[in-house]
């Protein structure tokens, strides 16, 4: 088989399907994933049951036509691993450990001249731990984002194992602006990634900023972002609404070079706020993945998946609309 060609260029001519919830997915496997690392744990317990069984669901995704897989490193920024590990307290413990994951992931979970791997980063809300994904509440106290992120990104910008970064379920507007700045950027040095923010509907943001003010944003800064950006993201959304955010989106970058054009939304259910759990979503049954990858496709999407709740069979689903519809 030739090798790969880079992401980049894959991109520009054909869909990366992505794969799905992963720790949703392992939960109802029968791992316990019940720690603020959640699906990052087993790789501190060295737990090789769960090992197996996350070998066996990249496996299910791969087969499924997944070509975009995601490290579980989503909660394991150094700061969560120093605080909730017990295990991590240094620069170089946490190095090991990202190189224990990401090594695994290479050898044991993927085709590397097949696959793409996704080096995973989740907004400083998987930090806090208490919700922040779905509320976009950082308080009031002033956070270096740049110093949060910098040990992970750094680790992942050199890896050549690592074939894009993504910044994932970003829900607050600060922390997005923060990911736009020049020295930032400098940290991926020239490894492509994307940004991919979380709505709570078509409107707006999870802190609340309006989607058209978040456009609004980005399309200022849009001279000042870096060739390696790939492009922005929505995930961790509502199935039924995913599309009309996208295009809520980019009604305000038409005529920019860079667009939302990766979506992962959640499956058949959605979490309430109220209740801090899933629950069945009523229009659960109202958009079929083929129905949604028309839509994807009508606002020029290049990287397709799922996020919480989403399964092997949902990313066969979506694998089989691109073939119809490519």
């Amino acid at each position: 088989m030739a090798a790969k060609c880079a992401i980049t260029e894959f991109l520009e001519r054909n869909v990366l399907v992505m794969d799905g919830g992963m720790g949703v997915e392992l939960e109802r496997r029968g791992m316990d994933v019940k720690s603020p690392l959640w699906s990052t744990a087993p790789f501190l317990r060295g737990d090789r049951a769960a090992l197996d069984t996350i070998r066996g669901l990249y496996r299910e995704f791969r087969a499924a036509g997944s070509r975009g897989i995601s490290t579980l490193t989503y909660q394991a920024s150094f700061h969560s691993m120093v605080k909730y590990s017990g295990s991590v307290s240094s620069r170089a413990d946490y190095e090991k450990f990202l190189e224990q994951v990401v090594d695994f992931t290479y050898r044991e979970c993927v085709d590397p001249a097949r696959d793409y791997i996704i080096g995973s980063v989740g907004p400083y809300a998987a930090f806090l731990c208490n919700g922040a994904e779905y509320t976009g509440d950082y308080g009031f106290e002033t956070i270096n984002f740049f110093n949060y992120f910098e040990p992970q990104v750094s680790k992942f910008a050199t890896d050549p194992r690592i074939d894009a970064i993504a910044f994932e379920t970003v829900p607050n507007v600060v922390e997005l602006m923060a990911m736009l700045q020049p020295e930032f950027h400098a940290l991926l040095k020239n490894k492509p990634f994307y940004i991919s923010i979380s709505a709570k509907d078509e409107h707006v943001l999870r802190d609340g900023t309006p989607l058209a003010v978040v456009g609004q944003l980005i399309r200022e800064r849009m001279d000042d972002l870096p060739p390696n950006l790939l492009c922005f993201g929505l995930n961790c959304v509502d199935l039924t609404r995913s599309a009309a955010m996208l295009a809520e989106l980019n009604m305000q970058l038409q005529d920019c070079p860079i667009k939302f054009q990766a979506i992962y939304p959640n499956g058949t259910s959605v979490f309430d706020e109220s209740l801090s759990a899933w629950r069945p979503s009523k229009d659960a049954e109202s958009l079929t993945w083929a129905e949604a990858v028309k839509l994807y496709l009508n606002q020029d999407c290049r990287m397709i998946g799922g996020c919480c709740g989403t399964t092997p069979q949902d990313m066969r689903q979506i694998a089989e609309a691109l073939d119809v519809n490519m």
